[in-house]
């Protein structure tokens, strides 16, 4: 029963990263209007158009990385430094930590994904092997 609740909470987790970031990925490639909130937004942080394209495929790339079992440790580790890039980008530039809330709430979700998806990653800090 433990090994079904640690897998059903492990992959809900994952799921909801994964779908936030499929979502922000999409969106990177979708035009943005002139003048509307997002491309102020996207002034202020200083990305243009070709490099948010960039962005957004690695930003795909990490959550198939992520999502697949048998990267899904590598994919944890490359979305952590994506997250925590655009949580530092975000701060210096400005914006409030209610602003980027949600950054905050998927370093939670990833963080409880990887400790039931990846037990070894918690071993390997305890010094022990999986």
């Amino acid at each position: 029963m433990k090994l079904r609740f640690s897998s059903i909470v492990g992959w809900t987790c994952a799921i909801l990263v994964a779908a936030f970031n499929i979502f922000a990925g999409i969106m990177k490639f979708t035009p943005i209007a002139p003048g509307s909130e997002a491309e102020v937004m996207m002034q202020k942080i200083g990305v243009t158009p070709s490099f948010n394209h960039a962005l957004g495929i690695l930003e795909l790339l990490i959550v198939v990385l992520f999502l697949v079992p048998r990267t899904s440790t590598v994919g944890f580790v490359l979305m952590v430094g994506y997250l925590a890039g655009a949580l530092a980008t975000n701060l210096t530039h400005g914006f409030s930590h209610m602003e980027a809330l949600p950054i905050y709430i998927l370093f939670v979700l990833l963080t409880i994904s990887a400790y039931f998806r990846n037990p070894e990653l918690l071993s390997r800090l305890r010094n022990k092997t999986a």
